[in-house]
């Protein structure tokens, strides 16, 4: 019933108990200052030895590093039982023969390798270089495995010798061995041979190892997944045609056989028969086997290595029942002949250092960076599609959702490539066969240490196994790979986007790409596929910002103020008059391509010959080139002849120095100038504040020197009271309000109609003086003579220098006589730095935000008051709000403190009238903070 009995203010005030600053669009709302009710503890400030974010969810252990790679763990050895960590001996036995199969593909792809080096060179000794060029791959790639699956990140990745780089190897060696034979030195071409080929891995792996080591490796990630996807269907269909290649022994141009007659001869369709058959096996068999087994884990692991080496099975138990040499088989193609690589001991053994032409070999250096630069390119693509063919990490793996570091692949790799050079080896980089081997089972590192371990057993002993492997059942291996790679591309629109045209849903654009590579790779190399997706994708992505919109939002001046406290008349006046003001926010990256629209946009907006003020806030714009500039200054001159100026705010460094070339700005504020030249605010250590009731407290403005100019720009002091670029929008909102208001509330017929307390508010305003206590009552309708008598229950503080902070002010009101007040809130960094963007936009004076800015004749710290009345903690004061004094409003500031204590000793009929003030302004507070910038 008492409750019921209170002024309508009172009673609208004590509706909003308990309610909380953000549910009402974020209006400071109040609990009446009543005698304290009991309530629970309050809340305690974080912890600051607490950070924000966790640093990490995984409790496993994590992969030790070194200065080129990792180091392997147990459990990325061989498979685990999830229950009893012993050995599963059915996953050891899977990853083994899924390690054998890839390793005798490996090793018969060394073979192809060499013969595509050495045998198409077109000089008889190159060619006579061929075993040796057969262990030169083996031990290469043995080497390379053996490396990744000790030091490597994924565990079921290795690096071989590949295609790609050995014709360009080829013509590199062609080319020298023409001009040995031609100097007449033809015994010296071997060892020079070799000579360029270790240098070019040494090279290789140097430059590769140095830009892992740059942080050049994430640089992969801007390859978009089109392209990847494209680059994997293309080096699918690469193998595709290999694998035809091989089986029917003839060659094809684009995707049709060079002599159709050879192609259709009974031996040749034999063969392509069996390959074929053998994929239809590989791919279907393991559902049989569940389908007869039933499914169980074992039969789940090895029914895959089973439906691979069956097929192999059953051809020798047929030639060996048949009675059919394998000397025959060779004579009609169908196996390689028997061709031994040496041995180990030949393959240092078989040629001289002595014999090297150095000059010769020097003279390849020119035709390096192309080897070099496509090594790397693979090397990075290579990482990225093998890790991104997987959504996680196998079992085993102790971090299995953690990125790839590219930047350790390149060093990891890099190193492998130098070491293989020294020792007589050819550079290697990840296989796409990666991505088969886990697929087959191969899911541990064991499986890469029985790839290593096969084809380093074929490098020692020199057996010459592709006299034991038909071809056909080698091109069957290379085309499951291919339909997979195939598969993988050609699908790829499942998870695009569908692209709508005249209504009907259609492909994507990124589709489109992805077809293009798979297409460019008919009829040229795969890195001719990577260039053409490249370039698709860019031209895409240009033609999809070009039709984005620069503008994100537009806002009238009459539906958005600054953060700084205005009275209710002109705040009225910006509500009638605001429509002058326009505030535009930009986003993304503003090019040639989109200035078109923009320039749109900056028309339709000044159109208007009411708007005097556009400002355009850059807060989400990372840069601006030349073209956007220009059309920037363009528009600026257009705008000014309209009578509109166009005003920048809250531009970082890079788009400052563009937007200073082209003119667009000439006389930046001073705040802005300052936070780009690298000045911050600094607080005072405790160890030197003092801690006087009248003396300045804590926090103070401290400028030191930058460590670099960050930004080109010089005062004109002609324009110095005409500022076109502010440093925040609640700046730019500031002299926009102040010209409007002043011109539609305080001169002419406007300032006849206002009363002298608003007059003498606007005086204390732009001259800095005191305002009056009568005046300070009549702004907040309380009745003459009470700041008379509350001022012997308040602390005076007459002088308080700008950027200090309000002595005793937590949880106490602050009345503002002369100055102002800004509340600052101090906000805590987020500890993990990885969450910050690179690529950043604007950032204001960083760990700090305004919250509001409080002028003469109203009263700061309302909420917080009304808590601590309560006994409850402000949430405020749980997020570090500090009431600093401005330098907006002069060089000092009078501030009359009235603490709680203070309160509890008045006599009621005066806190009944300070309660009626308090629920007024704090209704003022709330209707602006409605309008208020944000």
């Amino acid at each position: 019933q008492a409750s019921t009995c209170r002024p309508a203010p009172e009673r609208a005030a004590q509706a909003g108990m308990g309610r909380t600053p953000h549910q009402v669009r974020g209006s400071p709302e109040m609990r009446l200052p009543m005698s304290p009710v009991p309530s629970s503890a309050p809340m305690s400030p974080r912890r600051p030895d607490v950070p924000l974010l966790p640093r990490g969810r995984g409790t496993g252990p994590s992969k030790p590093r070194t200065w080129f790679g990792y180091l392997p763990l147990w459990s990325e050895c061989v498979p685990l039982d999830a229950v009893s960590g012993k050995l599963d001996y059915a996953g050891v036995a899977a990853n083994i023969g899924a390690g054998m199969v890839i390793g005798m593909r490996e090793a018969l792809g060394g073979i192809v390798s060499a013969s595509l080096v050495f045998s198409t060179a077109g000089d008889p000794e190159v060619s006579s270089m061929f075993p040796f060029g057969i262990g030169l791959m083996w031990y290469s790639t043995s080497m390379g495995a053996l490396w990744y699956a000790m030091f490597g990140r994924m565990q079921y990745c290795y690096g071989t010798a590949q295609d790609v780089i050995g014709i360009l190897q080829a013509v590199i060696i062609g080319r020298i061995a023409f001009d040995l034979r031609s100097m007449g030195h033809p015994e010296r071409i071997p060892s020079t041979v070799v000579a360029v080929i270790c240098m070019s891995s040494l090279l290789t792996g140097l430059c590769s190892f140095a830009m892992g080591k740059l942080g050049l490796g994430k640089f992969a990630l801007l390859f978009p997944s089109p392209v990847t996807n494209g680059f994997l269907g293309a080096i699918g269909f690469v193998i595709l045609r290999s694998s035809l290649e091989t089986s029917s022994g003839v060659k094809f141009q684009y995707f049709y056989p060079v002599d159709m007659d050879d192609f259709a001869d009974m031996s040749s369709m034999a063969q392509v028969a069996l390959q074929v058959a053998t994929v239809a096996f590989i791919r279907m068999g393991p559902g049989l086997f569940r389908l007869c087994c039933g499914r169980h884990p074992s039969v789940d692991k090895m029914s895959g290595v089973l439906c691979q080496l069956m097929p192999l099975i059953v051809f020798h138990a047929y030639i060996a029942a048949a009675g059919i040499s394998m000397d025959s088989l060779t004579k009609i193609g169908w196996v390689y002949p028997r061709e031994k690589a040496g041995g180990m001991l030949h393959h240092w053994t078989a040629y001289r250092l002595s014999d090297v032409d150095v000059p010769m070999t020097l003279s390849a250096l020119p035709d390096m960076p192309a080897l070099v630069l496509m090594a790397i390119l693979c090397t990075t693509t290579g990482a990225l599609t093998v890790s991104e063919r997987f959504s996680r990490g196998p079992p085993g793996d102790p971090s299995p959702m953690e990125a790839l570091d590219y930047d350790k692949e390149l060093t990891t790799v890099g190193v492998s490539s130098v070491l293989l050079g020294m020792s007589g080896g050819t550079l290697t980089f990840h296989t796409f066969t990666s991505i088969q081997l886990r697929l087959d089972g191969g899911t541990h590192r064991v499986s890469v240490f029985a790839v290593a371990l096969f084809v380093f057993g074929a490098f020692a002993s020199g057996f010459p196994f592709g006299h034991w492997i038909p071809k056909w059942y080698l091109s069957g291996l290379f085309m499951n790979t291919a339909f997979h790679f195939l598969k993988t591309a050609l699908l790829s629109y499942k998870t695009l986007p569908p692209a709508y045209f005249m209504g009907y849903p259609g492909v994507s654009g990124q589709y489109i790409i992805t077809l293009s590579c798979v297409l460019t790779s008919v009829f040229a190399s795969p890195a001719s596929a990577i260039f053409v997706g490249v370039v698709l994708s860019i031209s895409l992505f240009l033609v999809q910002s070009a039709g984005a919109s620069p503008v994100i939002n537009v806002v009238k001046g009459s539906m958005v103020v600054s953060r700084t406290k205005r009275p209710y008349w002109e705040l009225q006046t910006l509500r009638r008059e605001g429509h002058r003001i326009l505030l535009l926010y930009l986003q993304g990256h503003l090019f040639f391509g989109s200035a078109r629209s923009l320039v749109a946009v900056l028309t339709a907006a000044i159109a208007d010959e009411q708007v005097q003020y556009c400002i355009l806030s850059f807060a989400r714009v990372s840069r601006v080139d030349p073209s956007a500039a220009r059309h920037l200054k363009s528009m600026q001159e257009k705008a000014a002849l309209s009578g509109c100026k166009l005003i920048c705010c809250r531009t970082n460094h890079r788009v400052f120095n563009a937007l200073v070339a082209a003119d667009v700005i000439e006389a930046p504020d001073t705040d802005l100038v300052q936070h780009l030249r690298g000045f911050r605010w600094i607080a005072k250590p405790e160890s030197e504040t003092n801690h006087s009731d009248a003396g300045p407290q804590a926090v103070q403005r401290q400028y030191s020197p930058p460590p670099n100019k960050l930004i080109s720009w010089e005062p004109n002091p002609q324009k110095i009271d005409e500022p076109d670029a502010f440093a925040h929008e609640t700046d730019a909102l500031d002299y926009c309000d102040e010209e409007i208001v002043q011109h539609f509330c305080y001169e002419g017929i406007a300032r006849e109609r206002l009363k002298p307390y608003q007059l003498e508010f606007r005086q204390a305003c732009q001259q800095h003086s005191r305002l009056s206590e009568a005046a300070f009552e009549q702004m907040n309708n309380m009745r003459p003579g009470l700041m008379s008598d509350i001022r012997e229950y308040c602390t005076v503080h007459e002088d308080i220098r700008k950027w200090d902070k309000v002595p005793e002010s937590r949880g106490a009101l602050l009345f503002i006589l002369r100055g102002s007040i800004s509340l600052v809130h101090m906000l805590e960094k987020v500890e993990q730095e990885n969450v910050e963007s690179e690529a950043r936009g604007f950032s204001f004076r960083e760990g700090k935000r305004l919250r509001r800015r409080y002028p003469p004749g109203h009263v700061c710290g309302k909420v917080a008051f009304c808590l601590e009345c309560r006994g409850q903690a402000s949430i405020d004061n749980l997020s570090v709000v500090r009431p600093v004094v401005s330098s907006k409003y002069g060089t000092s500031a009078e501030i009359w403190v009235l603490q709680f204590s203070s309160w509890e000793r008045m006599p009621e009929p005066l806190r009944a009238e300070l309660t009626k003030m308090l629920a007024e302004q704090l209704a003022d507070d709330a209707q602006h903070a409605i309008i208020q910038e944000h």
